[in-house]
């Protein structure tokens, strides 16, 4: 996760472990779950392999409780100690005590999912977000410094672009948008009633 800021404003993005995983999950076993917002596929697209003692219709009925689960994870700060047992992709996360079979996939495809990020991380890099202009330019509008506010971007990396604030607070962003000139509007848009 990437900071900017100030003592009275701070915007964090970069791409959550969670998120990554929980979308791992979806496109691996091809789940058949809406998620809200929708989410295109990960990027590289991924082969379908649902491993033994899997149930994928189990999954599919816990996984939107999760996936709500997972955005609420990524918009919080956590200690990196506790994340090592409450990330709701760890098998002891409260997110997976009622859910047996996202327990199994996430046992079953932990390491598969470590393999497929590492191997994308090798050769992605993004680009750093615009936003100390952004807040510049909203500052100058004003004619003021901005409010004290505190925003996360959670980058994913998937086929399509796009731009969904989930709350006042967190928006969920595809690389594809944020590398893009369209990131300039958006970020004033989302930072504007915040200020």
């Amino acid at each position: 996760m990437h900071l900017g800021g100030t003592p009275s404003w701070r915007v964090g993005y970069g791409s959550s472990l969670a998120v990554d995983f929980a979308l791992f999950i979806r496109d691996t076993l091809a789940l058949s779950v809406d998620t809200r917002p929708h989410v295109p596929s990960l990027e590289p697209v991924l082969p379908v392999a649902v491993p033994d003692g899997v149930d994928r219709a189990a999954i599919e009925a816990e996984w939107p409780g999760w996936w709500d689960d997972v955005l609420e994870w990524a918009r919080e700060e956590v200690p990196a100690q506790q994340a090592l047992t409450m990330a709701p992709m760890v098998e002891t996360a409260p997110a997976l005590a009622n859910r047996p079979a996202l327990r199994a996939a996430v046992a079953a495809l932990t390491v598969p999912a470590a393999r497929y990020h590492a191997e994308v991380s090798k050769t992605f890099v993004s680009s750093p977000l615009p936003i100390n202009d952004v807040v510049q330019s909203v500052e100058r509008e004003l004619g003021r410094p901005v409010r004290p506010f505190s925003l996360v971007i959670t980058q994913v990396r998937v086929s399509e672009p796009m731009w969904e604030p989930l709350t006042e607070t967190h928006v969920l962003a595809s690389h594809r948008f944020t590398d893009s000139n369209a990131v300039v509007p958006a970020l004033h848009e989302i930072i504007s009633p915040l200020a």
